[in-house]
Parts: C-alpha cells; sequence; structure tokens
C-alpha cells in the first residue's frame, strides 16, 4: 500500500510540476489564475484536474473547446510518480527519501524548461540549493554529524568549479560559449545531493549521453547545432543517485585486477 500511495503522490505532485513547467519561463505566478485551458481560458473544474485520469476521460481535449491537449502534461505526472516510486523502493520511508523526492521534482521542472526554452531558471535552481541544505542540515542534526552538510558542499563547489573552468576555459580558448552558466549553477545544485565520487559520476555520464545524442542530431540534421545540456546533467544525476554507487565499485574492483 505504501508504494501505491508513493505513486499516487508523485503523480498529483507532477501536475503541479506541470503548472510549474509552463508558467515560470513566462513569469507568471504558479498560484494565481487558477488552472484554465491555455487555448480558450475558460477554468478548469475539479474534474479536469484528476491527474492523468481527466486526461484519459477527455480523450486528450478540452472539455470547453475541444483543443488537443498534450499527452506531455500526463507523462510528466506519470514519470515523477515513477521517480518518487523509485526513490521509496531505495531509501524506504526516510529523511532521504523525503529529500531525493524533492530533489526528482526539481531535476522534472528544470529538465522540461530546458527542453523547451534552452533555460535553466536561476530562481528554480535556487529553491534547489534550499531544499539540499535544509535537508542536509536536518541530517546533520539528527545523526549528529556535521560531515552531512561539509561533504555535500564540497561536492556542490567541485561540480561547480570544475564547470566555472570549463566555461571560462571555452570562452577564452574559442571565444565563444561551450555550455550555459546555467549549467554550471545546475552541476553546483546536483552536488548537495550528491557525493564527490557521484559529481564526478554525473559529470563524467552525462558528457557521454550529450555526445551521443550530440552525434545523432548532427547526423540527421547535417550540420551542428546547439542543444540543452541540462536535461543530461540531470539524467546522468538520477542514474548517479540509484546505480552510481554500484557502478563505481564495480569499476574500482574491475581496474584493481
Amino acid at each position: 500500500m505504501t508504494i501505491l500511495f508513493t505513486l499516487l503522490f508523485g503523480i498529483i505532485i507532477g501536475s503541479f510540476l506541470n503548472v510549474c513547467i509552463y508558467r515560470i519561463p513566462k513569469g507568471e505566478s504558479i498560484v494565481f489564475p487558477g488552472s484554465h485551458c491555455t487555448n480558450c481560458n475558460h477554468p478548469l473544474s475539479s474534474l479536469d484536474l484528476i491527474p492523468v485520469i481527466s486526461f484519459l476521460i477527455l480523450k486528450g481535449k478540452c472539455r470547453y473547446c475541444g483543443q488537443k491537449i498534450s499527452s506531455r502534461y500526463m507523462l510528466i505526472e506519470l514519470l515523477t510518480g515513477v521517480l518518487f516510486g523509485a526513490v521509496y523502493l531505495r531509501f524506504g520511508v526516510s529523511l532521504e527519501a523525503a529529500m531525493y523526492m524533492a530533489f526528482s521534482a526539481v531535476l522534472v521542472v528544470l529538465t522540461m524548461i530546458d527542453l523547451d526554452h534552452m533555460l535553466l531558471p536561476t530562481r528554480i535552481i535556487l529553491f534547489g540549493v534550499g531544499v539540499g541544505l535544509f535537508f542536509r542540515m536536518l541530517q546533520a542534526v539528527i545523526y549528529k554529524d556535521m560531515m552531512f552538510i561539509g561533504d555535500s558542499v564540497l561536492a556542490a563547489l567541485l561540480g561547480y568549479g570544475f564547470f566555472w573552468g570549463m566555461f571560462y576555459g571555452v570562452k577564452i580558448l574559442f571565444k565563444r560559449e561551450g555550455l550555459g552558466f546555467g549549467d554550471v549553477r545546475l552541476m553546483g545544485m546536483l552536488g548537495l545531493y550528491l557525493s564527490i565520487p557521484l559529481v564526478l559520476f554525473t559529470i563524467f555520464v552525462s558528457s557521454i549521453l550529450a555526445s551521443i545524442y550530440g552525434i545523432v542530431l548532427c547526423y540527421r540534421k547535417k550540420a551542428s547545432e546547439p542543444f540543452p545540456f541540462g536535461p543530461f546533467l540531470n539524467m546522468a544525476a538520477i542514474i548517479a543517485l540509484f546505480y552510481g554507487d554500484k557502478v563505481i565499485v564495480w569499476y574500482l574492483g574491475f581496474i584493481s585486477f
């Protein structure tokens, strides 16, 4: 029953994340006005706002104007539910589970906004930093170990510093930006939730994922073009969260032979 509740809770949170993803880049309030159709502006009733179910019942169309609703809204709700469920299975009912559920929600919002606008809003990253520091301080108090704060801050500084060096290094050498400064801030935020080894793992995996995507994109478009790096950082961070330690242990064991 707990896993079912967690999945449903994640789906409900995913519905709210859809509002954040749509409104924040526009500079709109995420509270006012209430939910409404983006085509006809008709206010949505509570029956229109049941995550996933309303989309299926309405067959992906607005009840009032018949405008097609993107299936992405439902997929984001389901994705958030799956992430919350995976966090519960990994960490159980714990402070860490709450922290990483919040972490997953922030990553979903940042990923979708970056895909849509090639933008990583600073205020969302700062919110993620605040949440991370809050939970790390709680861990330090509850477990009576200040290293929860020290280690996470060091990991954040490592991630931020590494990408800061890349940002200005590319800018000086090639007279252009190789990545956005939002990626630098994002890498710093990720460090608060990950250990130093997992930060390095995230940088490595995200570079591989982005390189593969860039090669495929170049092949299809017959020319290179910019694309957001944030989604690859976020995907790599999720991989690191669930599998990073196991991969690192396997790798260290492999090279020790």
